[in-house]
Parts: C-alpha cells; sequence; structure tokens
C-alpha cells in the first residue's frame, strides 16, 4: 500500500478548536461550524481574527455559489487546468496569454496576490493531504495505457511527486514565479513525503 494508514476515532469537531477544523470533510458544516464559533467570540482576540481569516480562504477556496448542489474546489481546479496549459508548448504567439492564465491559476492557489500566515499555509497542506489520497486511489490516475495497466506504487509516487514539482516550479520557472511559489512548493514536499511509504526516497529522486 502506498499511502501511510492513519487512526480515527470517534470526533467533537468544536472540542480543542481549530484542531478538528480539517476532518470536517462537508464543507457547507466546516463553513456553518466555523461560522457559529465566529458568532460565539465576537471581540477582537487575535483567535477571533484567525477565525474570520479562516472564513476567508475557505470562501476563497470554496466560493458560496455551487453547481449541481456541489460547491467548486477552486485549488483543485486551478491545479488540474495549470497541469494542461502549463505543459502546452510555448511560443511567441501564445506566450502572453499562457502567461495570464498561470497567473490566474496561481491567484486561485492563493500564491499570488494573497499574503501568506499559518492559517494559508494549513488550507495547502489540506489540499496537498486531498490531491494526494485522490491520485493513489484514482483508478485512472494511478494507470497507464487508457487504465489497462496499473503503476507499481514507485512509479505512481514517482508521478505524483512530477506532477507536484510541475505546478510548484518548473511551470512557474517558465514566467518568473518560482520564488513565489516556494512556499507553497515547501508545503506539498512536506506533506508528500509524510503520506507516501519512501516518500523521502521518490521526492529526491524526481528532483535531482
Amino acid at each position: 500500500m502506498l499511502l501511510r494508514t492513519e487512526g480515527k476515532g470517534h470526533i467533537n469537531y468544536e472540542e480543542d478548536w481549530p484542531l478538528h477544523y480539517y476532518e470536517i470533510k462537508d464543507i457547507d458544516e466546516r463553513e456553518k461550524i466555523l461560522r457559529k464559533i465566529i458568532s460565539d467570540t465576537q471581540d477582537s482576540s487575535e483567535i477571533s481574527a484567525q477565525n474570520k481569516r479562516r472564513l476567508e480562504i475557505l470562501l476563497k477556496r470554496y466560493p458560496e455559489k455551487t453547481f449541481m448542489g456541489i460547491r467548486k474546489d477552486n485549488f483543485i481546479a486551478a491545479w488540474m487546468n495549470m497541469l494542461i496549459t502549463g505543459r502546452l508548448g510555448i511560443n511567441f504567439i501564445n506566450k502572453d496569454r499562457v502567461k495570464k492564465e498561470v497567473t490566474g491559476y496561481l491567484k486561485d492557489l492563493c500564491i499570488l496576490d494573497f499574503s501568506q500566515d499559518d492559517i494559508l499555509i494549513s488550507e495547502w497542506e489540506d489540499f496537498a493531504r486531498l490531491w494526494i489520497r485522490s491520485c493513489v486511489e484514482d483508478k485512472t490516475y494511478d494507470s497507464t495505457i487508457f487504465g489497462l495497466i496499473k503503476l507499481t506504487d514507485k512509479n505512481l509516487a514517482l508521478k505524483i511527486a512530477g506532477d507536484i514539482l510541475d505546478i510548484s516550479f518548473f511551470i512557474p520557472l517558465k514566467f518568473g514565479y518560482q520564488e513565489d511559489c516556494k512556499a507553497f512548493r515547501e508545503v506539498l514536499k512536506k506533506t508528500y513525503i509524510s503520506m507516501i511509504d519512501n516518500g523521502e526516497k521518490y521526492w529526491n529522486e524526481m528532483e535531482s
């Protein structure tokens, strides 16, 4: 099994807040609980400010507008679109258009034009966990030749690391954004190594 296992038990989400914040998988419920806690602590304390910041980031990642009753994850959408756009051949004809699109995706990921703090770092960590887990569990991602041949654990791990490096370094590098993505890249790297068996070995292999 590629992913490292995690133990789980009964959770009171509001207890020891915000320890279990990202364990609230239903985003509507997450927002509801967060708004309740904000309402219950209406003061000028640092804790109140942190919860308001969480709400700001939640709404940036998951806009209130829904499609088919499901809230869009802007981080996932930006990631997938950037993989597609960033891997296109770039020439003098399309360079400005591609740069504009990549810039927009980096803004959607809260990398550009958005202040960085520990709460944003936590949001990136949650996204990284979600994306890595979905890659491991997705039958189309972990296979080749139209899903006919399943990748080995090592090849799957290397593929995930390769995508991370493309999004957080190689594609931004084409437009001078590699330093802007440094903190995001470190979060992805740390999460990858913590979740994937032999993750540090595979990461170093792809990075070298």
